[in-house]
């Protein structure tokens, strides 16, 4: 685990050089992946903010939808539920957009479960 991070601290540093931010986005995101096996939601969360954002910017509506999905629970898990429901609606919007209608429904379950937390 601790060589993917530093292989994926390596691409960073090369998607950087490129002027590469989708590459950047999705390096990320794999290294918020990889925070979270390690229990690190702190840090697991600011990565996955960053990823998310450029994804934003970029239009990439693929990792809005999959970030969005990783960043929203993560944000629920903290406690940040209107946060969290703002980025899962996107996330959602987009499932639907790319016809991927089964992770739609997955992510307004979560949502239902988390509106009915509050």
């Amino acid at each position: 685990v601790d060589e993917a991070m530093n292989l994926h601290k390596e691409r960073i540093g090369i998607f950087e050089q490129l002027d590469n931010p989708d590459g950047r986005a999705h390096t990320l995101w794999s290294m918020a992946r990889i925070e979270l096996s390690r229990e690190n939601p702190s840090e697991a969360l600011r990565l996955l903010r960053e990823s998310h954002e450029i994804n934003r910017s970029l239009g990439r509506l693929d990792g809005i939808c999959f970030v969005g999905w990783d960043l929203g629970q993560l944000l629920a898990r903290a406690g940040e539920t209107q946060e969290a429901v703002e980025v899962l609606r996107r996330s959602q919007d987009g499932f639907r957009q790319l016809g991927q209608l089964d992770q739609a429904g997955k992510v307004q379950g979560f949502i239902d479960q988390l509106q009915q937390g509050d």
